[in-house]
Order: C-alpha cells, then structure tokens, then sequence
C-alpha cells in the first residue's frame, strides 16, 4: 500500500504512513497512538462538527472552572496545556537557545510526576516540541524515554494526575477517598514489597500501624465508658450504710441518722444503714446525746455501693463536712475520646495513603498530627511523630504539597 498522509488527533502533526484504515499508528511528534482513518467529505464533516462542539464544551468548562485551573492550566489559543510542563519549558530556554538532554531530563521528571501520562501532558509535550528548539540528542532521548515509559502504562480507574480529566470532576474529599483506594490496592502493595521504600513510604506505613492502634484505642475507650450514665444516673433508689465510732475507736450504738425523711439508729456494733433515697447527693445528720452534731454532704449512686464512715467528738461543738467534691466522677470529656481516637485513626490513615504514593504533601502531614491525637495506647503517637519527621526528610519526592 502507498503511503499516505494522516493527521494525528492530539497535535494535528500530518505526516506519511503506509498503515492500512483502521490500524494503529504513532505519531513522531507527540508519541500519541491513534487508528488510521481513510479522510472523506462525509469524514471531515463529521470531524469538524466533532472539533467544534469539543471547543464550545471546553469553553463553557474553562468558564465554569477558570479559578479552578488557573493553577493547573494555561489556555493558549483556546487549548488547555500544562502549566507546570510550560514554566519548565520557558525556565530551561531563559539562558539558552536549546533544550539540552539535562533539560529534556528535567521535563520528564515532571511529564511523570503523577505516574500517568495525561491527554493534556500529551498535547503539551508537542507544542513545546513545536515551539521550542531541542539539541539532537535532547529531542531524541526526550521521545525514546516517553515512548519506552508510556507504552507501559496501565491506567488506574481514578486519575491521580490533576491535569487528568477525571481528577477535575471529584471534589477534594473524594480525591482525597480515591488516593486511600489507590494506595491500598493489592498490586502497589505488592511493588511496594518488592521495591526498596523511600523514607516517605516508610512514613505511611507508620501511619498505617498508627490507624490500627488508634481504632483499637478509642475501642477500649468506648468500652470502658461505656456503662457510666446508668452508673451515675440519678434515677432510681440508693442507699448508704456505715460504722460511726467515737475519737477513740470504739462504736457508738444509739445514734441517730437523719437523711431527708429517712431515720435509722445505729446498732450494737456503730452501724446504720439508710434506704430508698432519691437524687445524686444527700445531707446526713448524725446525733447523739453528749456528742456534738455533725451534718455530712455526700454523692450518692443509685448503682453503686455509697459508703459513708464518720467519728463523733465528746461536746457540744457541732460540726459540718462537705465531702462531694472527693467523689471520683469521670470527667465528661472522658465520653469524647473514644469518638476522637476513631476520627483521629481514620484522618492518620488518610494521611497514610498519601505518604505511600507521595502525593499530597499536606495531607500526609495532617495525617501524622491527627496520629498525635489518635494516640493509640501512647505507642501510636510515638509512631506518628515519627512518621512526620521521615516525611521531612523526604520532602522533595512529593511533586506538590
């Protein structure tokens, strides 16, 4: 078959192929891999109404989101290119004419920072191929190396790459969700088995015992508040009982107890026994001929024993003690932790996922300090602050914070 000529999708570079209709071919430019398509009127038509309505829905898009991608993209002559790929592009050439192979290197790094190569990193590389000047063995090692790299690609459900167009339709919670996803499948863990791990990824890995640890903790936590509302409820009946002796240790029988309308007398033995009384604390008066009278506050549990011992003094001097304030009742941000480990544990294991992949700077670091808090029966904040300072040491692996 005779050559003939085709028009690559992505950059529009036309070019000779002696590849039949409908087999694959490569464009020299771009490296982009699309099917030969024999052009007609029929063809062209359909592929100008196809451009034209791609160009309006873009335009309404980039009008929708342009606050959104003015980080991420630059619109030249109404196409969208990578920004990023662009300052590289325009840093290499301030000082020199060409693009030498120290450059070219620099450009991959950052065509594969997110391990995906996107449409718009495809449309980027050929207009900077276009535009700028490349030494011969820039420009060839440049086209090998993405040819070599991208024709191994498998592409995940989820683009991670935010110039990806299926990373711009998630909101950030969900980005944040489909990195956890990515993380966590059973090939990167694999790799990351096999592979030496880089001081960020060990990071993740803390964080990952640190997650553990923390659902365990706020389990535990859980558990052991779990019955103190019925224990200090003040619903039903308590009842207090006790020995009263005098200042020398000897039982007083005879005395006479007095709490809201229940009475009771001590017996032979110094002791009194109260029942049927209602509310969390209670004023017991002791009195007895000869003894001075003494007035006690206590808390009382309705589940619980409430014991209460006292001492009468010979005399008339009567006495009154407050004792409510002794009474050990859980502080009420005990009831919080356990709810704060849990949320704590799973921000950590987000934060996990971002170290193990890299990305994310912030949020891996948001995920050690909320590992701080998560703390994991003290072991896992150790781990998590850990973790935060191998995250510092390999900073730059992250492509963007």
């Amino acid at each position: 078959m005779a050559d003939m000529k085709v028009r690559c999708t992505t950059c529009y570079n036309v070019f000779n192929t002696n590849k039949d209709e409908g087999k694959n071919v490569i464009c020299p430019m771009c490296d982009t891999s699309f099917k030969v398509q024999n052009t007609n009127v029929v063809t062209s038509i359909k592929n100008k109404i196809t451009d034209l309505g791609s160009k309006i829905g873009t335009n309404i898009q980039e009008k929708l989101n342009i606050n959104k991608n003015d980080d991420i993209f630059k619109i030249i002559n109404g196409k969208k290119y990578d920004r990023e790929l662009l300052e590289v592009a325009a840093e290499l050439t301030s000082k020199k004419e060409e693009i030498t192979l120290e450059g070219s290197k620099q450009l991959f790094h950052k065509i594969k920072d997110y391990d995906d190569y996107t449409q718009v990193e495809k449309q980027t590389v050929a207009y900077i191929r276009k535009t700028y000047k490349f030494t011969p063995e820039a420009n060839n090692w440049l086209r090998t190396e993405i040819r070599s790299w991208a024709s191994g690609k498998t592409r995940s459900d989820t683009t991670l790459d935010p110039t990806g167009s299926t990373l711009q339709k998630e909101q950030p919670l969900s980005f944040v969700f489909s990195n956890l996803k990515e993380a966590y499948r059973w090939d990167n863990l694999n790799n990351l088995n096999e592979k030496p791990k880089t001081a960020a990824q060990w990071a993740g890995i803390l964080l990952s015992i640190v997650f553990v640890l923390g659902i365990l903790s706020g389990i535990a936590y859980g558990v052991k508040w779990n019955n103190q509302e019925t224990q200090w409820s003040s619903e039903g009946l308590s009842s207090v009982h006790g020995t009263i002796i005098d200042v020398n240790g000897n039982s007083l029988e005879g005395v006479k107890i007095e709490a809201d309308d229940k009475k009771t007398v001590t017996n032979a033995q110094g002791k009194y026994f109260l029942y049927d009384l209602i509310g969390d604390q209670v004023e017991i008066k002791f009195t007895m001929e000869g003894y001075g009278d003494l007035s006690v506050w206590i808390n009382i549990r309705s589940e619980g024993t409430n014991i209460l011992e006292v001492e009468l003094e010979e005399g008339g001097i009567n006495k009154s003690i407050d004792q409510r304030k002794d009474v050990a009742e859980p502080w009420p941000p005990n009831y919080a932790l356990s709810p704060i480990f849990i949320v704590a544990s799973i921000i950590a294991l987000m934060g996990s996922s971002a170290a193990l992949l890299q990305q994310n700077f912030r949020m891996a670091v948001i995920g050690c300090l909320c590992g701080v808090i998560s703390y994991g029966f003290l072991i896992g904040s150790i781990l998590s602050v850990v973790a935060l300072s191998l995250l510092l040491i390999d900073r730059e692996k992250f492509d963007r914070a």
